[in-house]
């Protein structure tokens, strides 16, 4: 992912109902899902060149968070147009 992709998705996340709700092609909702699925991914791999257990335990809450985001941008957006993300 670029930093410009990265830099347009956290600005959106600042604003995240104002951004959804200008959203009307679901474009940003889905680069925001995208966005939270491959630091996840990038997480799990991590988490399985991970040493202590301590750090296998906060790698696996990140990735718990990461997946919640990708619910919470779909359920907003959905809420807002009242029509399913297609994702």
């Amino acid at each position: 992912m670029t930093a410009s992709i990265e830099s347009t998705i956290f600005s959106d996340l600042e604003n995240l109902e104002q951004a959804l709700s200008e959203d009307l092609s679901g474009d940003r909702a889905r680069a925001m899902i995208r966005y939270f699925t491959e630091v996840a991914r990038e997480s799990s791999a991590m988490k399985i060149q991970a040493q202590v257990d301590a750090e296998r335990q906060l790698i696996g809450q990140l990735i718990d968070a990461f997946n919640a985001s990708q619910r919470v941008i779909r359920k907003i957006w959905e809420t807002l147009h009242g029509t399913t993300l297609a994702v």
